[in-house]
């Protein structure tokens, strides 16, 4: 644990972001429920830990990729990121994109207090978790609408009346939580968005359009775009922007030009391709390439 922070949040609420902490939460073993809407890319998390605690980190849109000895691992929207107590991860230097998402730390160091459950049960729904073996756990096929469970548990957490109801929509979610990955077959793409990812890649640099995107998978239009929000996590859109950027860090540090990257990548001109690139990583391509000039991490 080296350098990593014992991270403990700090109670917060505003438009985009809501941090309960069990100060107000005051449900035993429940150290914190948090939401967070990032419409706009942020700074990445440096490397920590929570002590005694498992985090659980539901993306309901978009995707975040967490970094864990050594290794990245993308979740995306439907899915959960699994941090195990005293485990350090973080994102690597690589700023948060947008998604939305909830996140809750359970203390599993006294069964005894978890959750207002007996102790044999917190027990067993703690040695539940210890067993889950990935890192990331898919939710799709969970008989429980899982989203929808935590969802519920942190309104009622909000409203603070009812503590109860929220632990069980909570223990709910957790036992789920174990059934799904016991059964897990890891999200694999189907044929048709399989089709479409590939096509992006293979097209980056054009002006791609969904309805030919929609024509590769013989999908119409909306059909396509619901389809591939529920498989990858993110929108069309989205995931072809954040393509074209990380192709566009790529040209920039082979010595092309700003201009000339916006015209590879298509974009309309070179400040439209510049908020882009700065909505995703936070600096301009002129701050990206001054860093990269002294040698930081980017």
């Amino acid at each position: 644990m080296l350098n990593a922070i014992n991270w403990k949040d700090e109670y917060f609420v505003s438009k985009d972001r809501i941090c309960l902490t069990g100060r107000e939460l005051q449900i035993p073993g429940l150290r914190l429920f948090a939401t967070h809407n990032i419409q706009n890319a942020i700074f990445p998390l440096s490397p920590h830990y929570h002590e005694n605690a498992f985090e659980f980190s539901y993306i309901s849109k978009g995707s975040m990729s967490f970094y864990v000895n050594g290794k990245e691992f993308t979740v995306s929207g439907g899915d959960v990121f699994v941090s195990f107590p005293n485990e350090v991860h973080s994102t690597n230097d690589v700023p948060i994109s947008l998604n939305q998402q909830y996140w809750i730390q359970v203390d599993v160091s006294d069964p005894k207090h978890f959750l207002f459950l007996a102790e044999d049960t917190a027990a067993s729904l703690i040695k539940g978790l210890y067993s889950i073996d990935s890192y990331i756990v898919h939710t799709a096929s969970s008989p429980i609408r899982m989203g929808q469970m935590i969802e519920n548990a942190f309104n009622l957490c909000m409203q603070g009346q009812n503590q109860l109801l929220a632990a069980c929509h909570l223990s709910i979610f957790l036992q789920a939580l174990v059934d799904v990955s016991q059964s897990n077959t890891h999200g694999t793409v189907p044929p048709d968005i399989q089709a479409a990812l590939a096509y992006i890649d293979e097209h980056i640099g054009e002006e791609l359009e969904l309805d030919e995107i929609a024509q590769v998978c013989h999908l119409s239009t909306s059909q396509f775009k619901q389809k591939f929000r529920r498989v990858i996590g993110s929108a069309p859109r989205d995931y072809i922007n954040r393509k074209k950027i990380e192709r566009a860090k790529k040209l920039l540090l082979d010595g092309r030009s700003i201009t000339d990257v916006a015209m590879d990548l298509s974009f309309a001109s070179s400040s439209y391709f510049s908020s882009v690139f700065k909505k995703y990583t936070l600096q301009s391509p002129r701050e990206y390439l001054k860093r990269a000039s002294l040698g930081e991490k980017l």
